[in-house]
């Protein structure tokens, strides 16, 4: 009877030990699952940081981006004429406002210049604005401020050939005397035609971009001029 008793403990520690490496090979094996698992979820999430932390460097798409010759789509950038027949309002529009005699008002490659000349805003070897030169620049201003607002509008003084002479203490040369009339057109399309300051500016070429060739008195008056460009380009 005691050897039974013996015997039957003895099994039920062996049943015991046995259950119990059933169930240690069981959560291995668990385990192990549970670790490729997440293995695969920290690969996913560096992939998908590293994604993150690539569109975030990206530079941003521009609405003019260059698109594939292929896609059938053109972008041009605001404000700039898109169809001649647009291109040839805008001309029109301008040319009526400013009728004038003396100004000239053309659509070139960089945008709309109007050219005057410069007898009709300065006296030989000044820099102080006519009547009438005042007048013309309102009707220039107001069309700028109304109609151009996000453009920027250069204005170039031109001379001819001849060489400064009276005025010359206070312009030495031809390279003076055009960049302070191209100032006193700008300063004044600024403080009295709401002109934006920051989206014009002046520069003078002296006689060094003629547009008739030759010293006769009309060639020489074509090139005494002031030419302001509302350039082909938006805000």
């Amino acid at each position: 009877m005691k050897r039974n008793r013996v015997i039957l403990c003895v099994s039920l520690v062996l049943l015991s030990f046995a259950a119990t490496g059933c169930r240690l090979d069981s959560l291995q094996v668990s385990n192990r699952r549970l670790r490729k698992s997440n293995d695969r979820l920290i690969a996913e999430n560096n992939r998908l940081e590293s994604e993150l932390s690539s569109n975030r460097t990206r530079p941003a798409a521009t609405p003019n981006a260059t698109l594939p010759q292929d896609s059938g789509v053109t972008t041009v950038s605001a404000n700039i004429p898109t169809t001649p027949s647009t291109r040839s309002s805008r001309l029109a529009s301008a040319r009526d406002l400013l009728l004038e005699d003396s100004v000239q008002v053309d659509e070139v490659q960089q945008g709309l210049r109007i050219t005057i000349d410069d007898k009709v805003f300065f006296a030989p070897g000044e820099v102080r604005l006519s009547r009438s030169g005042t007048r013309i620049l309102d009707k220039v201003g107001a069309m700028i401020s109304s109609s151009y607002p996000g453009h920027t509008v250069r204005v170039d003084g031109h001379t001819d050939d001849t060489p400064v002479r009276k005025v010359r203490a206070l312009y030495p040369t031809n390279w003076e005397l055009s960049t302070a009339r191209a100032c006193t057109v700008v300063r004044y399309l600024v403080e009295n035609g709401n002109v934006n300051p920051g989206r014009v500016f002046p520069a003078g070429f002296a006689y060094y971009r003629p547009v008739a060739s030759g010293g006769s008195a009309n060639s020489q008056k074509k090139n005494r001029r002031v030419e302001i460009t509302i350039l082909n380009e938006g805000g």
